[in-house]
């Protein structure tokens, strides 16, 4: 990588906004537009809160959709697959990421002050 192009990358970089991601073997250029948005001002809470309805709206369209397939109201059972599948790998990236909390959490109480 060229330091002068990292350089200005993150010349262009502003507090308090978006940092794209360099791509290997571009040049050091960011993937992303020069016009870079400020990030829009929500709390750590309210992410949280959105990414655990995402998860848990996965998982109630997979419960009916399973529901249906049982009862023989739908007949497309790739697409509960489909589904089931996606709350899967929902709920195991949310188990996850609980789990890097927990630890980071645990860590931080350990430092001494």
């Amino acid at each position: 990588m060229d330091i002068k192009s990292y350089a200005d990358a993150m010349s262009k970089v502003l507090p308090g906004t978006f940092v794209p991601d360099i791509a290997p073997g571009s040049g050091g250029a960011p993937n992303a537009s020069p016009e870079i948005a400020p990030v829009a001002g929500g709390s750590f809470k309210d992410a949280v809160k959105s990414f655990l309805g995402g998860v848990n709206e996965k998982m109630a369209t997979s419960d009916k959709l399973t529901t249906q397939l049982a009862a023989g109201e739908i007949h497309n059972s790739g697409k509960v697959i489909t589904s089931v599948e996606e709350a899967n790998l929902a709920f195991q990236f949310t188990l996850a990421v609980r789990n890097k909390l927990l630890s980071a959490y645990q860590e931080i109480q350990q430092m001494q002050v």
